[in-house]
């Protein structure tokens, strides 16, 4: 009536330990790649979402446009911000706030950079150092080249 069909097993050595150490390390070969790509992407992330460094450059290179042929340079404020004389211009560059702004002619202000803590200056020969403290804790500082006006 009912058929039985018994089944040989020719392999009964089973599941070995040496087997599960395999897969064990295989394993964990994966999971180190997994974490350290996890590490990778939000380490890159934190840095494509911070503007800090993008303004911070834009900064400098927006400073370091009226640093030729200047006629002055004055440092004011205990250190924290100067005024740049050129072609019968004055421009006052300040700390104020949370920002760096820059007056023309003592009228108005533009807004250069944001979200900063503190800001020095210092002067010494034609060489113009500039120190940011951003209220994120970065750290930022450029040495401009300042050429002066020769009559």
């Amino acid at each position: 009536m009912y058929a039985t069909h018994k089944m040989k097993i020719r392999d009964q050595s089973g599941y070995t330990l040496l087997e599960g150490i395999l897969h064990l390390a295989v394993f964990m070969l994966f999971a180190q790649v997994l974490a350290g790509t996890m590490w990778w992407l939000t380490k890159t992330e934190a840095n494509v979402t911070d503007t800090t460094e993008t303004e911070w450059a834009l900064f400098i290179q927006y400073v370091d446009s009226f640093l030729t042929e200047v006629d002055f340079i004055v440092v004011y404020e205990n250190s924290r911000g100067i005024t740049i004389g050129k072609d019968q211009i004055s421009y006052r560059v300040e700390s104020y706030k949370n920002l760096i702004r820059k007056i023309k002619n003592l009228v108005g202000h533009e807004q250069m950079l944001f979200n900063i803590e503190s800001l020095f200056v210092e002067i010494e020969g034609n060489s113009l150092r500039m120190k940011v403290d951003f209220l994120n804790g970065i750290e930022k500082e450029h040495v401009f080249y300042v050429t002066f006006r020769t009559e």
